[in-house]
């Protein structure tokens, strides 16, 4: 099966090579350090056992100038993202995916650029109801049309996201995407000397 087949996925796309982005991790001085792990999709786990490692970074072989990122479920990651993006300046993009069955679907596609969040579009179910939020101008690759659908739901699917990120510039449909010609990593926290 294929990643993006999943029944729940999440993946951020940083405009920035992995070494470049490592090392910028390295100049915070925090107690977290870089180390390698293995990197096996599809089979990639993506729950959270005691022997998998909380977040993976890769150069995806198709796109070298890009840093993939998956955290785990309900890893606490989001700093990755948020440090990359925010702080540290590159571009990024980020989207979450659920299939429409799940408890609690969301379709959600975030733009970062200039050190802040330049576009959001969501779609998804908190509570009984749905809920459609946008946040800052279309990006004109968007299919706005669809953000007028009667049913909240409707108005951002998973091929939609999907396609936002390929124009975006990060070629997930390629099948290299998901492989690399370096070694994976994942941040460790590091215990005080």
């Amino acid at each position: 099966m294929s990643v993006l087949a999943r029944s729940f996925f999440n993946l951020a796309v940083i405009k920035v090579p992995l070494h470049r982005l490592i090392a910028a991790f390295a100049g915070l001085h925090w107690p977290v350090r870089a180390t390698a792990t293995p990197l096996v999709f599809p089979a990639q786990p993506y729950g959270r056992s005691p022997t998998d490692l909380p977040l993976l970074l890769w150069t995806p072989a198709c796109a070298p100038e890009l840093t993939a990122f998956m955290p785990q479920v309900s890893s606490g990651d989001y700093f990755v993202v948020e440090y990359a993006c925010r702080r540290f300046g590159f571009a990024g993009v980020s989207i979450r995916s659920t299939t429409q069955d799940d408890e609690w679907p969301i379709n959600e596609f975030i733009v970062y650029e200039s050190n802040e969040l330049r576009r959001c579009v969501r779609a998804m179910k908190d509570s009984s109801r749905w809920d459609f939020y946008t946040q800052g101008a279309p990006l004109n690759f968007e299919n706005e049309a669809a953000y007028q659908a009667r049913r909240l739901r409707d108005r951002i699917q998973r091929e939609s996201l999907l396609g936002y990120v390929e124009s975006w510039g990060a070629p997930v449909g390629n099948p290299e995407f998901w492989s690399s010609r370096q070694e994976a990593m994942t941040l460790v926290h590091q215990s005080p000397a």
